[in-house]
């Protein structure tokens, strides 16, 4: 075969995986009365970095700018600022101006998943030192710049992960084992909320204060609610795997990051690879809208605020 024929084969295929990707990406417009501000990381621009979207119409546009990766971004509850991690450390980048502020510095203790309290002064977080299992921090920042730090639960083997603070403000759930656990912030006191076979993530709490978490169970993956009661609810199950979910403000819709479908959907055969990106879901369990995505770089982690 000549290199004329090879590079034009070249050419075809990339062409196919391009009109491929683009087909897969229509869709129906965004819902009515969707609205407030997305964050999410994004590898775009060479590093992956935090961007913001005012929802529904406006472009996003970058807010961190360092020459550090960053990721798992959570927006205050006045919508101001993010809290985000960066090789074990912690910062905060004002929404309107870009400037930011690095609260801890990943030296004593690696730091992950920021979580706001309702208070939307204190965060908390998954702590770890070498060698020792990860456990749930409360970090205060001081007027003075300083930074106090405050135990909320010491795991024995297990990490515990992805704190996700209740809308009251008495307490954080977190993932321990691959199930639901609830630490109180009066007493300590730590109890298991879920058991079985299905390995939860990415807990989030509803306006209404249901529980919101994705699952994998073997080969099936979905996102379940849970009330009070333990009742529990399945809204999606199926073969798509949502690695992250963030709800909106008003309860109504979910950003989650879409990470794969174990079923191959036939036009993706022609894809170079499969990226993570930003999609929609509505309470009803139905994919509604791909809210950010690209053909060559990853899109994730998105976190909602007013």
């Amino acid at each position: 075969m000549s290199r004329r024929a090879t590079a034009l084969g070249v050419l075809v295929v990339v062409a196919a995986g391009a009109a491929a990707w683009v087909a897969l990406r229509r869709g129906p417009g965004l819902p009515p009365r969707l609205g407030g501000g997305l964050v999410f990381v994004s590898d775009r621009d060479g590093i992956p970095a935090l961007y913001w979207r005012r929802l529904p119409r406006d472009r996003e546009r970058r807010l961190t700018f360092g020459s550090e990766a960053v990721g798992e971004p959570a927006v205050s509850p006045d919508g101001t600022r993010v809290a985000f991690s960066m090789d074990g450390g912690l910062g905060l980048v004002a929404v309107a101006t870009g400037e930011t502020d690095i609260l801890t510095l990943g030296v004593d203790w690696k730091d992950a998943s920021p979580a706001w309290l309702p208070d939307g002064r204190r965060l908390v977080v998954s702590a770890q030192r070498p060698g020792e299992p990860a456990r749930l921090h409360l970090i205060e920042p001081g007027a003075d710049g300083a930074v106090g730090r405050h135990p909320l639960t010491q795991p024995r083997r297990d990490d515990d992960t992805t704190p996700a603070p209740s809308p009251d403000g008495t307490g954080v759930v977190f993932v321990r084992e691959g199930h639901l656990f609830r630490v109180d912030l009066a007493d300590g006191r730590t109890r298991r909320l879920t058991g079985g076979f299905r390995n939860e993530r990415s807990p989030r709490f509803l306006p209404d204060g249901r529980l919101v978490c994705a699952w994998s169970e073997g080969k099936r993956h979905g996102i379940d609610v849970l009330d009070a009661d333990g009742g529990r609810q399945t809204l999606v199950e199926g073969s798509i795997v949502y690695r992250t979910l963030a709800p909106s403000p008003d309860g109504r819709f979910l950003a989650v990051t879409f990470n794969h479908d174990n079923r191959l959907h036939p036009l993706r055969t022609f894809l170079p690879w499969q990226t993570e990106e930003v999609r929609l879901v509505g309470m009803d369990g139905r994919e509604l809208a791909t809210l950010e995505s690209s053909l060559w770089h990853t899109s994730h982690s998105p976190d909602w605020g007013p």
